[in-house]
């Protein structure tokens, strides 16, 4: 079912009101709303483009200039890199939160290729995959070696403990699981350390020179 309203027009003919981002943003989206809803497209929408053009003037007027901008998200840009939101979702439930349930699995990843690389393990020798049964699973991704199996959860059976390994015989479960805590996922000296303790030597891991 369509239908068409005036509230976008009005707006769009008449921004009083509409002279900050927050105000800009919250016009510009309920206009897209009631667009949607009226069947009409998106991009020829004259309400929709006069909304844009309005948000853009305003950004342009209160913002600095383009080369300052450009410089400040390069600095945020390396600030989450710095600082992998894995860690501040690890121990949450997100059974309903899609953007943390795929930032999660993203940066686990990434994070276990890295640490394979780093204790000595070529990441291209493992295969490095996530597995989300459901949208209500909050899913599980897991490097698994020839020689070692390592798996990354959003919660543990354990709490404080989402980061679990044991060996493997020809990519096959063998040995008993161990935990650890998910910043060891960034920390591969104190990961080798830990797997010195338990499993021992993997393939070519050279835990003396990790440690």
């Amino acid at each position: 079912m369509h239908f068409d309203t005036l509230y976008r027009h009005n707006q769009a003919l008449c921004p009083s009101g509409l002279e900050t981002l927050p105000a800009a943003f919250h016009a510009l989206n309920a206009a897209i709303d009631d667009c949607q809803r009226s069947g009409k497209a998106l991009a020829s929408d004259a309400a929709v483009l006069l909304l844009i053009r309005n948000l853009a003037d305003i950004a342009d007027r209160d913002a600095p200039s383009l080369t300052d901008l450009r410089r400040r998200c390069r600095e945020d840009r390396l600030a989450v890199i710095a600082a992998p939101a894995l860690l501040d979702i690890a121990g949450n439930d997100i059974t309903t939160d899609m953007p943390a349930k795929r930032t999660f699995h993203y940066q686990a990843r990434r994070a276990l290729a890295r640490l394979l690389a780093a204790i000595g393990l070529d990441p291209d020798d493992a295969r490095i995959n996530t597995v989300i049964h459901s949208d209500l699973d909050e899913g599980m991704t897991e490097a698994r070696h020839v020689d070692i199996a390592i798996r990354v959860v959003p919660r543990g059976l354990v709490p404080g403990l989402e980061l679990s390994f044991h060996r493997c015989r020809d990519g096959q479960d063998s040995g008993r699981v161990h935990r650890a805590p998910i910043a060891e996922l960034l920390d591969a000296p104190a990961f080798a350390r830990r797997l010195a303790a338990t499993i021992g030597d993997v393939g070519a891991i050279r835990l003396a020179a990790a440690a």
